[in-house]
């Protein structure tokens, strides 16, 4: 079914550019640190207050429990009403400080390891991907995501079959000597979800709330989920319970919903020719819900109705394109097919087909769209940026991405 998808058509001749959208649906790959910048330059002149410090102990009301507030290493106290935890895996208020249990979902998803890398590549050469990629290896996975003038790339694996040193050294295997002086940084995964993200006068957001492994990207999704449910149930002053259950419940319900949709992609495998690829098969354990599912999806391919039902960030068709990448496909196609005139399917077909090898004819290489967008001002006194600069403001690629998108 790629022939007649736009984006994969698009994908495997490594074209790309905005100005066709809608026809083509497309993501971002953001360098994190300069978008962090961004965003720190964009809301402290709106009155974020920003202090930097390390937080030596976080007080608590006797009582009822509610944090009051944090003092820092050099002895500042930082004092509210209302706090959010963005202190990552650590979890320094809503798991520490307030006790709220956590989650484990290393039953079903084993992965708790990644190395990561960044590898300088010259795409003036070589040219850009305009797509991530996600390699099965030994023990795990690795990404790999094309950013302009280097590659950001991990692997993510268990460490029950692999060491760090172990795992790092396959990985560089893997990479070959573009990554010989490139230092690798190990990160330790906490995979699973507070069991509530919401408790007494504090929200955790991003880590400190939830992750499951990176394999479908959705760590950003997270936040910005979170963020979403925080400002519809955001208190107007004392407390309510019903408010922080309810936001509870959305949080834990899309958390939970992915979990469901990154085994699909290890239990929908067969392969097994590690001892890790054979645990994966065999050891998992696939939530019920997952496995009755699985039972109706041999039989039709999965739509809206028997997806999870839950709000979690994934439509039918993407359960639909893991099922059918792995090999498995219904037993039968829809009865009512078998009474439909084919001859609107087929000129449907033809006409996608056209408008998709137009599209992947005339569109710019990755590299020459980014090269272009680059290279364009804001303002005509502006100079303009060298096409081999490499931008220090993702405000300013923001705006002439949507610049370059209204010319279009």
């Amino acid at each position: 079914i790629g022939e007649y998808c736009y984006e994969w058509l698009a994908a495997m001749k490594g074209k790309f550019a905005k100005r066709e959208n809608p026809r083509i649906n497309y993501a971002y790959h953001f360098d994190a640190a300069l978008y962090a910048r961004y965003l720190r330059r964009l809301s402290e002149p709106k009155g974020v207050k920003r202090v930097e410090g390390k937080i030596k102990e976080i007080r608590t009301r006797e009582g009822d429990g509610f944090v009051t507030a944090l003092e820092l290493t050099d002895g500042r106290i930082i004092e509210g009403d209302f706090f959010v935890d963005c202190t990552g895996f650590r979890g320094l208020l809503i798991n520490q400080a307030l006790a709220e249990p956590f989650i484990s979902f290393t039953d079903s998803l084993p992965n708790d390891s990644a190395v990561a890398l960044q590898v300088p590549v010259d795409i003036r050469t070589h040219g850009m991907e305009p797509y991530t990629t996600a390699t099965a290896l030994d023990a795990g996975w690795a990404w790999n995501i094309p950013l302009y003038g280097r590659i950001g790339t991990g692997y993510v694996y268990c460490s029950e079959f692999l060491s760090k040193e172990e795992a790092e050294a396959e990985f560089r295997r893997h990479l070959g000597p573009a990554a010989d002086h490139c230092k690798a940084n190990h990160i330790k995964m906490r995979i699973g979800r507070t069991r509530n993200s919401w408790v007494k006068n504090c929200v955790a957001i991003g880590l400190s709330s939830g992750f499951v492994e990176p394999l479908e990207s959705t760590g950003i999704f997270f936040i910005q989920h979170g963020i979403e449910e925080l400002v519809h149930h955001f208190p107007s002053g004392e407390i309510d319970e019903s408010v922080v259950r309810s936001y509870n419940r959305g949080v834990a319900e899309a958390i939970d919903g992915v979990r469901e949709f990154l085994t699909l992609h290890y239990a929908a495998s067969d392969r097994d020719d590690t001892p890790y690829w054979r645990s994966v098969r065999h050891d998992i354990q696939m939530p019920e819900s997952l496995r009755e599912r699985m039972d109706l999806w041999s039989r039709r391919l999965p739509n809206a109705k028997s997806v999870n039902p839950a709000y979690h960030g994934f439509e039918s068709y993407s359960y639909s394109v893991m099922l059918l990448g792995l090999g498995h496909q219904p037993a039968a196609s829809l009865p009512a097919l078998d009474h439909m005139d084919d001859r609107n399917a087929i000129a449907a077909f033809r006409a996608m087909r056209e408008r998709s090898d137009y599209l992947a004819a005339t569109l710019p290489s990755q590299y020459e769209y980014l090269t272009h967008v680059r290279t364009q001002t804001t303002s005509r006194e502006e100079e303009m940026v060298p096409a081999a600069a490499l931008y220090s403001d993702a405000g300013q690629l923001w705006k002439e991405l949507v610049a370059l998108n209204a010319r279009a």
